[in-house]
């Protein structure tokens, strides 16, 4: 599994065996509670993140740009 340690707070996973894609992200709600406001920040990262970076990884997988290029 890949995982890219350039997002502040999450990160995008590639499952080599199945060619997946996911970002992931975290929240540390010990010593809260978990809120709605909580839950939206965190989906809203992954959506801002995929708007962010969905382009570059269609242009490598359907086009002929490199990884480095997209």
């Amino acid at each position: 599994m890949l995982i890219h340690p350039g997002m502040t707070i999450g990160s995008f996973e590639l499952d080599f065996t199945d060619g997946e894609i996911s970002y992931k992200t975290t929240i540390d709600v010990e010593g809260n509670r978990l809120t709605s406001a909580l839950i939206k920040r965190v989906v809203y990262a992954n959506v801002t993140m995929m708007d962010k970076y969905l382009p570059g990884i269609m242009s490598v997988i359907y086009g002929d740009v490199l990884p480095k290029d997209a």
